[in-house]
């Protein structure tokens, strides 16, 4: 594919209060370092990141998209998921190709992530995650089988060993790498959810971030594996979210406000709702490297605008939830006028019905990457069949504060940014900076660098009173061929790279 458009680069350039050279000298002769040093070193360096190679393949030879770029922990290699596939390795010092993994899988390969300097998994379309010894990729070491549908994540649980996978049929699961079986792996399922899209874990390890088709995000916070499977039994994320918007209280949701209660200590559930557009599908997601905040990708309702979003995650002050409450008031005058035993109207009975699996076209599966290829969870209102048995009765005698409450959702919304529509149905995959000071995200055939102020400060320096636009700092447009779906950053050096839909894999670094 060729591509007439020129390329360009525009970035943005702080001012210094001392060159680069002032800097070092000043080093040499044993001076003490002023404030805002790191920052002006720091500008200097990303400013001047630009592509230095390119990789790309022959037609004959096409990989497809390339759908997920990972280093490894030492960051000396990359590896490349591919939608026709397979699984590239590059040796990340001289940008070659060192490993063609062909037929790594039986679909698209859609993640890549190292357990340790040596081992990595892939999860694929195929519905199953495979491990990988970079020592000996002939084969994989163990293929694991689970999931019902698409695999479209992989995290890793350092502290407990475990690895963390997430699918479109709804289910996230625990593999325990310490108990390995004869064939597989032992496993979990530790939550079962409709319109999950991705699931992340915090650095620490202490919060899972999970983001779906219905415009919201979920955060579990004093995340306990373990446990979590039986706190969240019969939790329906989706019912709960649908009684927040519509502002009526349903008994099978409300009876889980204990979930929400900020004074809980394990496994407690927040939901983030503030975008800046009616967001429906929140396609990509990603960690601050601190477990600051998290940067997501959605599109909108009518599938015409996308945006970035940065919303803060930590944790916050009890006194903070206090207005997180509200009544269902038509409900309780509801409920006040049939206990009076005079009322002779019929009972409301709502319950929602929801599919386990999502449904896709098979039709259409020579595009398996693309997400108008399956439909949404399809939801309705039925009848429950539990009119008369009071079933609710006996939990909300135990705790009437919960009757008719619904906990509503702090604004966590810090920045924002709008993005290109181009690419439509394929899910473009945002990175931070090692240091977390940028956001690298898919501009249409090229990349932009954004940050949180215009001299590259660290977030804690830049914290906004209210959400603001994402600074663009450096904007590099027609790089690529085709649309570019994912980028990455080498966690030990400032290397980056990028990745799009002709199979092109482009090469960054400070070009000083």
């Amino acid at each position: 594919m060729s591509n007439s458009t020129p390329s360009s680069r525009t970035a943005h350039n702080p001012r210094y209060s001392n060159s680069i050279t002032k800097i070092i000298k000043n080093r040499e002769l044993g001076l003490g370092t002023y404030i805002g040093c790191e920052d002006d070193i720091v500008a200097k360096v990303y400013s001047s990141i630009d592509k230095y190679k390119k990789s790309s393949f022959s037609p004959g030879r096409s990989r497809g998209g390339i759908f997920n770029l990972e280093f490894s922990l030492d960051g000396k290699l990359l590896v490349a998921a591919c939608e026709h596939n397979c699984v590239l390795i590059h040796d990340a010092s001289t940008q070659q190709l060192i490993k063609t993994m062909e037929k790594a899988h039986d679909n698209c390969v859609n993640c890549v992530r190292f357990l340790d300097e040596r081992m990595f998994a892939t999860c694929s379309d195929d519905n199953t995650i495979k491990l990988w010894d970079t020592r000996n990729v002939r084969s994989a070491t163990k293929t694991l089988h689970g999931h019902s549908n698409w695999v479209k994540n992989i995290e890793f649980l350092e502290r407990e060993n475990v690895m963390v996978t997430s699918a479109f049929d709804g289910s996230i699961y625990a593999w325990d790498l310490k108990s390995p079986t004869e064939n597989s792996m032992l496993y979990d399922k530790v939550l079962l959810m409709n319109g999950l899209m991705r699931t992340k874990l915090t650095p620490d390890g202490s919060k899972m971030v999970i983001s779906t088709t219905g415009g919201y995000i979920v955060i579990v916070h004093d995340l306990n594996l373990a446990t979590l499977a039986n706190d969240f039994r019969s939790f329906k994320p989706l019912l709960y979210r649908l009684m927040q918007t519509s502002g009526q209280s349903f008994p099978a949701a409300t009876i889980f406000n204990n979930l929400f209660l900020p004074t809980r200590r394990r496994n407690r559930i927040e939901f983030i709702s503030d975008f800046t557009i009616e967001a429906e599908v929140i396609s990509s997601l990603q960690i601050h490297p601190h477990g600051w905040n998290c940067v997501s990708r959605c599109v909108s309702q009518d599938e015409t605008q996308e945006i970035t979003c940065v919303h803060d995650i930590q944790k916050r002050e009890v006194y903070q939830y206090e207005n997180c409450e509200c009544s269902d008031e038509d409900e309780a005058s509801q409920n006040s006028d049939s206990d009076d035993g005079n009322s002779t109207s019929r009972p409301t009975d709502l319950w929602m019905g929801f599919v386990s699996n999502y449904q896709y076209n098979t039709e259409r599966q020579a595009q398996p990457n693309l997400m108008e290829n399956f439909h949404l969870p399809s939801m309705g209102i039925i009848n429950s069949g539990l009119i008369g048995r009071n079933s609710y009765s006996e939990y909300f005698q135990q705790h009437p504060e919960d009757k008719n409450k619904v906990i509503v959702n702090l604004p966590r919304l810090t920045h924002h940014v709008d993005e290109k529509n181009v690419g439509r149905g394929y899910i473009k995959e945002l990175c931070y900076s090692p240091d977390g000071r940028l956001i690298c995200s898919p501009y249409d055939k090229g990349i932009r660098l954004l940050g949180f102020s215009e001299t590259y400060q660290e977030l804690t320096y830049c914290v906004p009173e209210r959400p603001q636009q994402l600074i663009t700092l450096v904007e590099m447009n027609n790089y690529h061929s085709g649309i570019v779906v994912s980028c990455k950053f080498n966690p030990r050096d400032l290397t980056l790279v990028s990745g799009c839909l002709g199979g092109e894999i482009v090469w960054y670094k400070p070009i000083l």
